[in-house]
């Protein structure tokens, strides 16, 4: 039987003081505001190139048309619905496994240049896992993928902690779960990850391929060994 691939990205509207707090310092709230708006357009224009993926921003905030001319026009916007992460996500995948056939992966904003070819592997996995989860150096995830949805998952979760990818791997094999792990990756979102990014970004300055225009501009305004 086909089956139909669906993307979830988690998103913020970009509003100073309200993103990429933990940035702030060695950032401003404005320099943050404008640093995570500059991922969301590098993060779009690659996921833009994914063929056959139907894409849903379900994004946090009030007012979303401040992200409508960022978000490629094939995605559809959609609020994010709950009171903490895991019921969010949780509602997501509901909305995003609600027709039969379908398989679901969300990622979150926090990583410009997250490979697509990741989240590529994250469909195919899923043919023959009930799990595909993208480890974060953080200790949490940067992507979780299902073909049905399971709410065990999210509940009882302490998000924000390190331990949030141990929690729900334990939870995976309590409920007998088969899992598919994908690489290790990271999200920005404090001075140590920033530096990485930014070594990323002169990495690919010199090999002049996979730039983000639009994060490589803001990071130029910001000294490098700014910590």
């Amino acid at each position: 039987m086909p089956y139909y691939r669906k993307l979830g990205v988690f998103a913020k509207i970009p509003v100073p003081g309200e993103v990429k707090t933990r940035l702030v310092p060695p950032l401003s709230p404005d320099e943050a505001c404008e640093l995570y708006r500059a991922f969301l357009n590098d993060l779009f224009a690659r996921l833009s190139k994914l063929k056959k993926v139907s894409g849903t921003v379900f994004y946090s905030g009030k007012d979303a048309t401040i992200i409508r001319d960022i978000v490629p026009k094939r995605f559809t916007l959609a609020p994010q619905e709950g009171e903490t992460l895991g019921e969010r996500l949780l509602n997501a995948f509901r909305l995003l496994l609600s027709d039969e056939g379908s398989f679901a992966t969300i990622i979150g904003s926090d990583s410009p240049d997250i490979p697509l070819t990741y989240v590529k592997r994250a469909y195919l996995k899923l043919k023959h896992r009930d799990i595909v989860v993208g480890p974060a150096f953080d200790g949490g995830y940067y992507l979780i993928a299902l073909k049905r949805v399971i709410p065990e998952l999210f509940r009882d979760i302490a998000w924000g902690e390190p331990a949030v990818l141990k929690e729900t791997l334990h939870r995976a094999k309590t409920d007998g779960l088969s899992c598919a792990l994908l690489p290790l990756w990271y999200d920005v979102d404090d001075a140590k990850s920033l530096s990485l990014l930014q070594s990323f970004v002169l990495a690919r300055q010199i090999e002049k391929s996979d730039r983000l225009q639009h994060t490589e501009r803001v990071l130029n305004k910001i000294p490098m060994g700014k910590e």
